[in-house]
């Protein structure tokens, strides 16, 4: 299991290290510049920096079961509204890092814009290992509609290119694509978590190796009755295409 955490503020950090806000969450409690770690997700699985100006110089990840060992520094960081092809995004599924379960995590980042710059954090939180996921894996295209706005989770319905067989699925690899998104994450019925991937910005884009093909294992399931829906975060957008890697199950 994994849930994609994000941070968004328009801010001049002036040359210093500095919490960014979290953006609101409906799966976890976000309040201030904090978002508390899932008890049932207690690992940090993955992590990235952005800030849209060119100083910008550092990112950290902060929380009181890190400092008593040592802050999580995040490089490479984006200095760009987007990511980078392939995005730059620090996922490390087979390598959680140990939280503390309800604690609150901050994203920091040091910058010195001429004003203030839109700076996004995320952070992926899991229950351990993600084991990846063997088996015959097919991939179909969706897409969506989602009215995007700096900082929030904006949510829309999928739209598949093909009509699957009626049946389970699971969904085991997912690529995100729109010319001003940041992340997406799927929202899955029945389902707390929110797993998600850094997104690519056009046609031509690689994705993050990890997201894809049953490597990071599986996201969530779903009866073609009821398939997910999808949270966008971005930049002014209303169109987004979707690559989705899955599993028949039943």
């Amino acid at each position: 299991m994994q849930h994609l955490a994000a941070w968004y503020e328009s801010i001049d950090p002036a040359g210093a290290l500095v919490p960014i806000a979290a953006v609101n969450d409906q799966a976890v409690f976000a309040s201030g510049d904090d978002i508390r770690v899932p008890a049932a997700l207690p690992y940090v699985i993955g992590q990235a920096v952005l800030g849209n100006d060119s100083s910008l110089a550092r990112g950290q990840i902060q929380s009181p079961s890190l400092r008593s060992f040592a802050n999580l520094d995040v490089e490479p960081v984006v200095a760009a509204a987007v990511f980078g092809s392939p995005p730059e995004a620090v996922f490390h599924p087979l390598s959680p890092i140990p939280v503390s379960g309800d604690e609150a995590v901050n994203v920091y980042v040091n910058s010195d814009p001429a004003s203030a710059a839109a700076h996004y954090g995320l952070v992926w939180f899991g229950d351990g290992p993600q084991q990846s996921v063997p088996g015959e894996i097919f991939s179909i295209r969706a897409t969506a509609a989602a009215s995007l706005a700096a900082g929030t989770w904006a949510n829309s319905a999928l739209t598949f290119g093909s009509s699957l067989p009626v049946g389970t699925y699971q969904i085991v690899g997912m690529r995100a694509r729109s010319a001003n998104m940041v992340a997406a994450r799927l929202v899955f019925v029945g389902q707390p978590w929110r797993p998600g991937v850094p997104a690519v910005n056009a046609i031509g884009d690689e994705d993050h190796a990890m997201f894809r093909y049953g490597r990071s294992g599986v996201f969530g399931e779903f009866h073609t009755n009821t398939p997910p829906t999808v949270d966008c975060l971005g930049v002014t957008d209303t169109s987004q295409t979707f690559i989705f890697d899955l599993v028949r199950t039943g």
